[in-house]
Formats: C-alpha cells, sequence, structure tokens
C-alpha cells in the first residue's frame, strides 16, 4: 500500500501510473478526488483507491496513511500569499510527515526543490528550506527529493514559454545567466519509487538531467523545439519585478515576484550531493521528449499548460 498526497498533480499522474503499473496498491489523498478518477484507468495489477483530503487536516492525513506502507508528500505551493504558502509547504509537510508516522509508515518521502535553503532568497524557496527541516523532525528517516525545474507533456515551464512564443513576436528572458537543469518527469517519479526503497532511509537527492543550460539557451532550445522565430528579449531585473507585481494579482499568478527572485539563483545539482546515477537512474535528455509536445496548436498548448 502507496499512499501519495498530491497523487492528481504533474508529477503525481506519472507516479501513480508507475505504481499501477508494478502491481502497487496506490492510495491518492488530494482536496478533490472526483477530478482525479482517470487514475483508475492506469493499466496494470494495481489498482488506484481515492480520498479527499488535505495536509492541513489531520483527520483526513490519518485516514490516507492509514495502513499504508509507503507514504509519499508531493504537495506544496507557490503563491504570492506568505501566509498560504507556509501553511501548505511548511505546516501541510510537518502534518503530513506526523500523521503517516503516527500511522506505521516504514518508508516515507518528501518532495522538495533544488533551492530549498532557510537562506533563499524567495519565499518559497525558504519554504520548501523549513519544510525538510519539519519532516526531518518529525520522521528523521524520511528521504527528500529535490528536483530542478520538471519536463514532460504538461509542465507549466516549457509550455508556458512555448504558448507565449505562439502568440507573441518576441520572447521574453528572464534572468538570462542563471543556470538551469531540467529534469525528465518519469525520472523523477523513477527516483521517488528507488527512494522509498528500503536501505534510503534519511537520503537527500538532488535530480537534474543531463543538460545544464542557461536561461537564455533555455528559451532558444523552446523556439527550436517549438518550430518558431522569435526574437529574444532579455528583460532588466528591475522591469521583471515590476511586470510580476502586476501578473501576481492576475488570475494564474503567471508570474510573481517571488518566482523573479528564485531565477537570480542557479538551479541545478549542488556539488558533492546525492544525484540521479546515485539511485541507478541515467536522465533523459529534453532533446529526446520536448519536441515531440510543443508543436502543437495554441489551443493545445494552453490546456497543457493549465492542467
Amino acid at each position: 500500500m502507496v499512499a501519495v498526497l498530491g497523487g492528481g498533480g504533474f508529477v503525481g499522474r506519472e507516479l501513480v501510473g508507475r505504481l499501477v503499473a508494478l502491481g502497487h496498491v496506490v492510495r491518492v489523498g488530494s482536496r478533490n478526488p472526483e477530478g482525479d478518477q482517470a487514475l483508475a484507468r492506469f493499466p496494470g495489477d494495481g489498482r488506484v483507491e481515492f480520498i479527499k483530503a488535505s495536509v492541513n487536516d489531520a483527520a483526513s492525513l490519518e485516514r490516507v496513511f492509514a495502513s499504508a506502507d509507503v507514504g509519499i508528500n508531493l504537495v506544496s505551493i507557490m503563491s504570492p500569499d506568505v501566509r498560504a504558502m507556509h501553511r501548505v509547504n511548511v505546516e501541510g509537510a510537518r502534518l503530513a510527515a506526523l500523521m503517516a508516522r503516527r500511522q506505521g509508515v516504514e518508508q516515507y518521502l518528501h518532495m522538495s526543490a533544488i533551492g530549498a535553503s532557510l537562506t533563499s532568497p524567495g519565499n518559497y524557496g525558504r519554504s520548501k528550506g523549513l519544510a525538510e527541516r519539519a519532516v526531518r523532525e518529525v520522521f528523521p528517516e524520511a528521504a527528500l527529493l529535490r528536483p530542478s525545474v520538471i519536463f514532460g507533456p504538461q509542465d507549466s515551464f516549457f509550455n508556458m514559454f512555448a504558448l507565449i512564443a505562439k502568440l507573441s513576436p518576441v520572447l521574453p528572458v528572464f534572468a538570462p545567466e542563471t543556470l538551469f537543469q531540467p529534469v525528465y518527469v518519469g525520472d523523477v517519479a523513477r527516483a521517488i519509487i528507488a527512494l522509498v526503497e528500503p536501505g534510503y532511509e534519511g537520503m537527500t537527492v538532488e535530480a537534474g538531467g543531463p543538460d545544464v543550460l542557461n536561461m537564455k539557451e533555455l528559451m532558444a532550445f523552446v523556439l527550436e523545439a517549438s518550430g518558431r522565430r522569435r526574437i529574444l528579449l532579455p528583460v532588466p531585473g528591475w522591469v521583471a519585478k515590476l511586470e510580476a507585481g502586476i501578473l501576481e494579482a492576475l488570475p494564474g499568478h503567471l508570474l510573481t515576484r517571488d518566482q523573479v527572485a528564485m531565477m537570480g539563483v542557479d538551479n541545478v545539482v549542488q556539488p558533492g550531493m546525492a544525484d540521479l546515477q546515485a539511485l541507478g537512474i541515467r536522465p533523459a535528455a529534453m532533446r529526446s521528449i520536448v519536441p515531440d509536445y510543443l508543436r502543437g496548436s495554441v489551443c493545445e498548448s494552453w490546456r497543457r499548460f493549465r492542467k
């Protein structure tokens, strides 16, 4: 029995599908189980159960983790509302780990992020750093996985910029020199499954792909992969903050001031940290996957971005 909080999200869908294929019973806890019913149709010898749950509700978390062998928390938010972000990312992470511990869960994994740090320049990065500390305080053996930017057919990174490129003659480049190490969602799911095996208790892994590119190079790749020619327009930091101040107030929060702050820090696997290779995973390259899903229409790009 594998209990997954946030199983209906981008990473969660990939993970649940792989767990079902491996024959596991997967209990998905989410705020909207009615909207996650497609997970029950994944092929395999396993099956999926659904429970309405919130990381801030102890009673629902007890139901999710009851009789589970493995617990996985994928839930986090990036929001201009700092209090809401702290409530979900930090308080929710602590409560989920505590309830898993009390229910006798043997293996536990918390999804973090590269850049998680108590000294991060962004509220999101600090919330993820606080979450790691909170989880380890109540569940010391918990494994932590810190991915870089995650790509895949329903990602919100490449799809968003490809959508902009389809609608605009210019493609903005924020923090052009900041480095990123995009990692395939399938490799993230494989890493999670590996880390909840016995023997990896208390391990922290940073997940990045084989390519390290700065933001300007990534935007050039988006244009190449989507088959478009556009002007790459570097955006000065002060302009980015001004734009973010406007966009974060609109529905969807396409860009926030916190994201701008986080973009100023390289998002790559740090020297000396365990990586995907430490789990026996050879990460997939962007060029082998991304072009296949960026060449669709504007409507297709919008649907993928909104998922």
